[in-house]
């Protein structure tokens, strides 16, 4: 399996990440695999007692210990019908509407540009969404990479009247939609 997004977070302080916070992490690993490679990761912590998982699950219950711009993330995972891994998620906290401008908006250039250090310009770029583009409960990806294998997506959504940051790694390679 290819290790995933190992360049990214070797090479750049994406979320003031540093070396190999998901160094060992692969499309493909099984949720335990997932948990005890997390577990054992210096950058990431956990959130509750590990005995909790089996009730409230992966998402969100690992936190990057570095922030970016002020914000801090949580990891999200999707899995495939083998419950095998095909996507993470990098979710900073959410923030009010009154903070879009300034704290989201620089981390979303800085998180853009250290991505584009890594794997050049984006395959699709456009500017960050403007706050009343976002509806409840929508995501918009404004830019899109392509890593060695799979995507790399990043935008901005809403979810119960606040905003977030999302970076996103996907197994499969999406292509943009030209005009």
């Amino acid at each position: 399996m290819t290790t995933l997004i190992r360049s990214l977070l070797l090479c750049c302080p994406l979320l003031t990440l540093q070396a190999g916070v998901y160094e060992d992490l692969e499309y493909g690993d099984s949720k335990l695999d997932v948990t005890k490679k997390l577990m054992n990761c210096e950058r990431v912590e956990n959130t509750v007692p590990e005995t909790m998982f089996g009730r409230v699950g992966l998402n969100g219950t690992f936190r990057i210990k570095k922030q970016l711009n002020g914000l801090s993330f949580a990891l999200y995972f999707d899995w495939d019908e083998d419950d095998q891994l095909k996507e993470i998620t990098l979710r900073s906290d959410a923030i009010p509407v009154g903070e879009y401008n300034s704290t989201l908006k620089e981390a979303f250039k800085s998180a853009s540009s250290l991505i584009t250090e890594l794997y050049g310009n984006p395959v699709m770029g456009n500017t960050m969404p403007t706050s009343s583009q976002l509806e409840e409960g929508m995501i918009l990806n404004s830019h899109l990479w392509h890593p060695e294998e799979g995507t790399l997506l990043m935008g901005v959504a809403r979810e119960n009247g606040k905003y977030h940051l999302s970076i996103r790694f996907l197994e499969k390679r999406i292509e943009p939609v030209r005009n």
